[in-house]
């Protein structure tokens, strides 16, 4: 840069900041935004990118060990409640390293009633099938509808062959059956937990919940003490 052009910047500089300098704070942000919008939009933008790219690779350090969607509960007043249960006292019972995700998303409500539906149904209902269809989801808990839709569809694990003899045995009386469309067989898919501490402890309302594990988790040793954990074994 030539000191001609270095002086004309400086001078440029110079008059931006005495017009500033006799403008209130109204006109100084009304000015700003008018002349240099698109550069701050610009910053904003790269800001944003930068951290949503950040956030992903720092997410992506660590390893998933469960992945849980609570579907048409209504939080309470303490939201930390849930991240309690899981984050920390589920990850104390199952022996978790504090390194690896436990991830719960309970903000899906689903309705599978036509009439009711709406465009955040279907775009629940297309996120709750891509998860399903990349094997990164584990546990589905909801109430008996949703339990009767996916269990029809065989997507839940039998429970019957699924927990040990033992387990099996002292909640076989609050399993959830339903029947799959294609084969006819009945089958446990779900554990009724409304008799728990699941609703008291993680600060939830939900409806007659019903815990199942996805029919192609890659996690089911997870699965299952969550199951144990819930269940209070």
């Amino acid at each position: 840069m030539t000191p001609y052009e270095d002086k004309t910047l400086k001078d440029s500089l110079q008059e931006e900041k005495r017009k500033l300098k006799n403008m209130n704070l109204k006109d100084r942000l009304w000015y700003i935004w008018e002349y240099y919008k698109i550069p701050i939009l610009g910053i904003l933008i790269a800001l944003t990118l930068i951290g949503s790219i950040g956030s992903a690779m720092y997410q992506n350090r660590f390893e998933t060990a469960l992945s849980c969607f609570i579907l048409n509960s209504r939080p309470g007043s303490d939201t930390d409640r849930l991240s309690s249960y899981f984050d920390q006292d589920f990850r104390q019972y199952a022996g978790l390293a504090e390194d690896v995700k436990i991830d719960v998303d309970s903000s899906i409500s689903l309705t599978f009633d036509e009439a009711a539906m709406s465009e955040l149904t279907y775009a629940s209902l297309a996120k709750i099938t891509a998860v399903i269809s990349s094997k990164d989801l584990d546990i589905m808990i909801g109430n008996p509808e949703t339990a009767n839709h996916y269990g029809s569809l065989g997507g839940f694990i039998d429970l019957k062959e699924f927990l040990p003899a033992e387990v099996y045995e002292k909640v076989k009386d609050r399993l959830y059956m339903t029947t799959n469309e294609e084969t006819g067989e009945t089958t446990a898919t779900g554990v009724l937990i409304g008799e728990t501490d699941f609703c008291q402890r993680t600060g939830l309302s939900m409806e007659e919940p019903v815990l199942s594990v996805v029919s192609n988790s890659t996690r089911t040793d997870i699965s299952l003490k969550l199951v144990l954990y819930v269940l209070g074994l």
